[in-house]
């Protein structure tokens, strides 16, 4: 009996010292309280924190580690766990009586995401976002967001719903982290055009007018429209869409929209008949239509927050950030171009992609080093579009290259982070 309570003791101090060292005494374990995400076939290593009663010793308690589905994850003894399958499960860490469990979230990897971009007339409704994801099985596992839903919103289907006239991103996050972006361009007016001349053969020197009208037959203002000659030593034509007959030949006239929907019809312009007589004079019309690409002068809000990128190269401690055009600052420069007299610049999705590109230069070098475009306006620290259209107004150097007649296109990018910087680019052309 003496023996046995002997044993007994030296098993409690046995367990007593596991839980001791120099002194100091174990009196917690804890594993993070974040999910643990893995891919199928991925590891990580638990990461258990441990309390002490005195100095910490050198190495840590021994340790048991367990998972609750295998199926799911597997935990080694050394705590790395590995994902099996897609799903949830709970890893533990024991140290004797005391343990810790931490949440584990497997997913597919994802082995390629893209998403097209989209032109969405006004008038049209809700569209798919086409996607192309593998493997197949994450196509119903997709979160969809749009960088301002002012200008569009997107269900949790997929399906992207015009709101007003402007420029956003569709954003695409696989459960594993991949994600896609393209750009959202919302559109109205003619979907077609339709041109008819008053006269379509044209003695030299006399004139006539061509007008247009969209898809329904309803006329269409011509000073909306930018016209054009396919020849102007044969007719040249003016903003009201009348046309003057140079010389004998026949000539293509043009008329487009600012979402490049354009519409065309041709006239022959002959000399006068040297003889006295009369001749006969008709119409003719043609039509054609395409999708936009870009446009001027549209309206929409600006960014909306939210984690997508990692931070560039180079950026310091910054964490994620969002960057996105930026059409209510565009439309506010256009608002003090128009009031000093100058024309609005049109919008150019080219332009846009560069003003992107800088956005993330100058968070880096806040200069105009590395500038691709004939003008260029940089601020850092405005949080929204209205703050730094002012700041620029008041700077005379910024606030020329904003009225410049010199100029005719141009875009504006905004990008921010998760520590709350903001970094503005206006680019001209």
């Amino acid at each position: 009996m003496r023996k046995s309570k002997r044993i007994a003791w030296w098993l409690a101090a046995a367990l007593m010292l596991a839980l001791t060292a120099c002194g100091a005494k174990l009196t917690g374990v804890s594993l993070p309280q974040e999910e643990l995400k893995l891919t199928v076939g991925g590891t990580a290593a638990l990461e258990p924190v441990y309390t002490w009663d005195g100095e910490a010793p050198a190495e840590g308690p021994a340790v048991a580690y367990t998972s609750a589905d295998e199926a799911v994850a597997t935990v080694d003894e050394s705590g790395v766990v590995t994902g099996v399958a897609a799903g949830e499960t709970t890893v533990t860490a024991a140290v004797g009586e005391m343990s810790a469990t931490q949440t584990v979230v497997v997913n597919i990897a994802t082995e390629s995401l893209t998403v097209e971009e989209m032109r969405l007339h006004l008038a049209d409704g809700a569209a798919q976002a086409v996607v192309a994801v593998e493997p197949a099985e994450l196509a119903g596992q997709l979160t969809y967001k749009t960088g301002d839903e002012a200008i569009a919103t997107v269900d949790e289907a997929g399906n992207v719903t015009p709101v007003k006239e402007g420029h956003t991103s569709l954003l695409i996050l696989a459960p594993d982290g991949a994600r896609a972006k393209a750009m959202i361009t919302v559109w109205s007016g003619p979907k077609e055009l339709t041109l008819t001349a008053d006269k379509t053969e044209v003695t030299v020197g006399g004139t006539t007018t061509v007008t247009a009208a969209d898809e329904t037959g309803a006329a269409v203002d011509a000073a909306t429209l930018t016209w054009s000659s396919s020849d102007e030593g044969v007719a040249t034509v003016d903003e009201a869409g009348n046309v003057t007959a140079v010389s004998a030949g026949e000539a293509t006239i043009t008329a487009e929209t600012a979402y490049e929907v354009a519409g065309s019809v041709t006239l022959t312009c002959k000399e006068a008949a040297r003889s006295s007589g009369s001749g006969s004079s008709g119409s003719s019309s043609s039509s054609g239509s395409s999708a936009p690409a870009g446009g001027s002068g549209s309206s929409g809000g600006g960014s909306v927050a939210a984690p997508t990128e990692d931070a560039p190269e180079g950026w310091g401690t910054h964490g994620w950030f969002y960057v996105d055009v930026d059409t209510t600052a565009f439309d506010l420069q256009n608002q003090l171009r128009a009031a000093a007299g100058a024309a609005a610049l049109a919008w150019d999705d080219s332009l846009a992609s560069i003003a992107q590109s800088r956005c993330e230069d100058i968070a880096v070098d806040f200069s105009h080093n590395g500038a691709q475009t004939r003008g260029e306006n940089i601020a850092v620290g405005y949080a929204d579009a209205a703050s730094v259209i002012v700041a620029w107004q008041a700077s005379s150097g910024h606030y020329q290259n904003m009225i410049s007649t010199s100029y005719t296109r141009g875009a504006i990018a905004h990008m921010y982070d998760g520590d709350g910087c903001h970094y503005w680019v206006a680019v001209f052309e």
